[in-house]
C-alpha cells in the first residue's frame, strides 16, 4: 500500500490541518483505514491523526481519502462525531450504560 499527500490545509478555526492524499491499491485489495493511518502517521508526527473519509475510485486501483491532524486526542474527541472515532479505533472516554 502506496500512501501519497495531494495537499495540506491548515484549518486555523477549529485548530488541525486537514490533509488529502490517495491511497495505491493492489488489484481488488480493499482501503483499510487500519493500515492507512499507520503509514500516513509515519510521514505526520507532529499531532493526533483521524483518518476521516476513504472512498474507493471506480475502476482504479486507488482510493481517495481525508484525514484531519490535531494537536492532542482530547480535541479531537471534543469536535469529531462518534462515529468517526469509533471507526478509527478511538473511545470516545464516556462509560455506556446497560439498559435493563
Amino acid at each position: 500500500m502506496e500512501v501519497k499527500i495531494n495537499s495540506k490545509i491548515n484549518d486555523k478555526y477549529l485548530d488541525r490541518e486537514i490533509i488529502n492524499f490517495t491511497v495505491k491499491l493492489k488489484s481488488g485489495e480493499p482501503a483499510k483505514i487500519d493500515e492507512t493511518r499507520k503509514t500516513l502517521e509515519e510521514e505526520e508526527k507532529n499531532g493526533f491523526l483521524v483518518i476521516y473519509t476513504i472512498k474507493s475510485t471506480y475502476g482504479k486501483n486507488e482510493a481517495k481519502g481525508i484525514a484531519h491532524v490535531y494537536k492532542n486526542e482530547e480535541m479531537a474527541k471534543k469536535i469529531l462525531p462518534k462515529y468517526i472515532l469509533e471507526k478509527n479505533g478511538i473511545k470516545n472516554g464516556k462509560e455506556e450504560t446497560e439498559k435493563k
